[in-house]
């Protein structure tokens, strides 16, 4: 995530009320807002500022990217298609052994305590409602929803609805009155705060925001389409120099505008080739691979400049386009050489030292930040402002919100021209949608959670406090906790607290004198593995013979089960005899222990590559160099695999990264 937030409104009140509950409680919120009232730039304001151990997730890979985040189905494991509540496939009781998690995540499930969704308009019921269960089971709390968790859930259900093909919402329609995130069952067990922000920062003129609230509301009056359709005007001349965007509905006509535009320049065409490393699925690219420019096109940045010469959504004109340099005219006036940005795809996971939620970058993707941009579809529009857009909805609008997304990516009511004109059938808005809003900004809601923060501090400190062996601070943080939530009943309950907070020094030092025991233990029994491990290490040095290795390793993992030695030793004995099934096995058992661990990942490379498996084989080598890409082996195993694969290309570009790497290696 970009540490580097904008300029923001701390003096929000809307926001600081959404601050408050995250901080401060686990109350789950619903942080929504018109079009252009800073919803993503407070977001990222309160990752940067959080003290909670949090992940943030989106419904599409783009999107993840954008926040910093991952996509919800590749956190979850979630498949690909109607994830309906009757499914016998991910029943509670068959749910561990169909996803199979790793340790490593359930480990960070369990840890959590925030979980924010962003666009979460778009996301599917079912989906809300399968999460519900995987966090219930793998918390292992089935009492609360959603395991415990708090939720954040940013985006605005007025603007693009999920998506849902025909057969899809005939299989939902029988356990949902609507496909809406909200509609999941799991909500019917949480009073989930809606906070929505007010202030618009996109837009500066009053009436201008006036009409865009009445179209995102469905409240437009004749005199309102009237204004509109004002802006269906022709082509001037005026707008021959201007950096105007298109709006359009369906990607066909985005792609014919744009493919139109760059064949009519009699520019020379340059190709800039992104790189990737590691994960990065080619459907969470930002842009493409393969850019291809001239010069006099229309580009729109799509990353945030850090020195602030653009943002996300600025149009530009190309003016240069060279192998090695591109250069930008910006809308007002401005020239800048832009320079290749790097994107990071991660993954969450829990470092159990610092206590901690950490990102761990698995990919990384290199290219430009720009995309062609004569058009684009009114869904890739949403979050971003143009100076000058040109709205074509074709046919009409076919999806509840689409009309206000295109409307209101306009900076301004002049900066709009309509191709056609707007009817009333483009402006609508789903009545599931406008009796949810009802409940937006409920006061008392909110000063109930605030109310209920109050106490759950009081907990937190006097949980502290105990930590520290400070038991009266503790006792009367507690009851300042329960007093603020009207939980003191008698004095009799008040006396037996006490007596059992005055056994807690006791206690305490019995469970140090405990956990140094076991520490002890724990250290003669690892030092034995280790002995076991050295001397299935000699066996396979000294002698052909397998089974006293295998003999010695086993020893050491009954004794140690962690030991990653040894079932990184077992692996390798079994290798060698061409065990190739269970020897993955052990490899396995080794990841699972240590995700990173080089060795294993490369040998279970080897073996694929052994058995002509070249799929997986690449895959493996791939994760072995987003481990420690400065090896030069897994960069040979590469182009071993690229050459037989018939990608002579690639495979020469990876020989050339070994022999620098052998090089450097020499020379050190």
């Amino acid at each position: 995530m970009e540490k580097d937030i904008q300029q923001i409104d701390l003096d929000n009140p809307e926001f600081q009320n959404v601050w408050k509950l995250v901080q401060y409680t686990r109350q789950s919120v619903f942080l929504t807002g018109k079009a252009g009232t800073g919803k993503s730039t407070f977001l990222k304001y309160i990752c940067a500022n959080t003290r909670k151990r949090y992940v943030v997730l989106a419904p599409t890979g783009i999107a993840a990217v954008n926040v910093g985040g991952v996509t919800m189905h590749s956190f979850f494991r979630i498949p690909f298609k109607p994830l309906l509540p009757d499914d016998p496939e991910f029943a509670v009781s068959r749910l561990r052994s169909r996803l199979k998690y790793p340790k490593s995540l359930v480990k960070l499930i369990r840890n959590l305590e925030l979980i924010i969704i962003d666009e979460i308009s778009m996301v599917r019921a079912d989906i809300i409602d399968f999460m519900d269960k995987v966090l219930r089971v793998y918390s292992g709390n089935m009492r609360e929803p959603f395991g415990g968790k708090q939720l954040l859930l940013v985006g605005d259900i007025f603007q693009l609805e999920p998506v849902v093909t025909a057969d899809m919402r005939e299989l939902l329609r029988k356990h949902y009155p609507n496909s809406y995130f909200f509609s999941a069952r799991a909500f019917g067990e949480i009073n989930i705060v809606s906070i929505e922000l007010k202030k618009v920062y996109r837009q500066s003129d009053n009436e201008f925001i006036g009409l865009l609230d009445r179209v995102r509301e469905n409240r437009v009056s004749a005199q309102d389409l009237l204004k509109l359709n004002s802006r269906v005007l022709p082509a001037s001349p005026d707008e021959e120099g201007t950096m105007a965007m298109t709006l359009a509905t369906t990607r066909d006509k985005v792609d014919y505008i744009n493919d139109k535009h760059l064949s009519e320049l009699d520019t020379p065409e340059e190709v800039y080739e992104g790189s990737a490393t590691g994960e990065f699925p080619d459907n969470s690219l930002p842009t493409s691979m393969e850019l291809i420019l001239k010069v006099g096109a229309q580009i729109v940045f799509i990353k945030n400049d850090p020195d602030k010469r653009w943002v996300n959504g600025t149009v530009g004109k190309v003016i240069c386009a060279r192998h090695d340099v591109v250069e930008v005219e910006l809308e007002n006036g401005d020239r800048h050489v832009v320079d290749p940005v790097l994107w990071e795809n991660v993954r969450y996971e829990y470092d159990e030292k610092s206590k901690k939620v950490i990102e761990k970058v698995i990919g990384t993707f290199m290219q430009y930040p720009l995309r062609l941009a004569w058009a684009l579809t009114v869904h890739k529009s949403q979050g971003l402002t143009f100076e000058n857009a040109i709205i074509d909805m074709g046919r009409g609008a076919f999806s509840a919100g689409q009309a206000y997304v295109a409307l209101s990516r306009c900076r301004s009511f002049e900066g709009m021209r309509l191709l056609s004109p707007l009817s009333q059938r483009d402006i609508f808005v789903s009545s599931a949608v406008s009796d949810f809003s009802r409940g937006f900004n409920s006061e008392a809601l909110i000063n109930d959670a605030l109310r209920r923060a109050h106490a759950d501090d009081c907990y937190n400190t006097a949980a502290k406090a105990l930590e520290a062996g400070n038991v009266v601070e503790a006792f009367d943080r507690f009851v300042e906790g329960m007093r603020s939530r009207s939980e003191l009943h008698n004095d009799a309950a008040m006396r037996l607290v006490r007596r059992k907070l005055q056994q807690i020094p006791r206690l305490l030092a019995e469970l140090e004198d405990a956990r140094a025991r076991i520490g002890e233990n724990d250290a003669r029994f690892r030092q034995l593995a280790r002995e076991y491990v050295m001397m299935g290490d000699e066996c396979v040095h000294d002698s052909s013979e397998i089974t006293p290795a295998i003999a010695n390793y086993d020893k050491a993992i009954s004794i140690c089960p962690d030991c990653v030695d040894a079932w990184y030793g077992k692996g390798l004995a079994l290798m060698g005899v061409s065990d190739d099934e269970a020897a993955i096995g052990c490899f396995a058992h080794v990841l699972e222990i240590d995700s990173n661990h080089f060795q294993s990942i490369f040998q279970c490379g080897n073996i694929c590559y052994r058995n002509d498996d070249l799929v997986k084989a690449l895959d493996w080598y791939l994760r072995a160099a987003s481990v420690d890409g400065k090896r030069p082996e897994v960069h040979m195993r590469l182009a071993d695999v690229y050459e037989k694969a018939g990608e002579e290309t690639a495979a020469e570009h990876h020989r050339s990264i070994a022999a620098k790497l052998k090089r450097t290696r020499r020379k050190k």
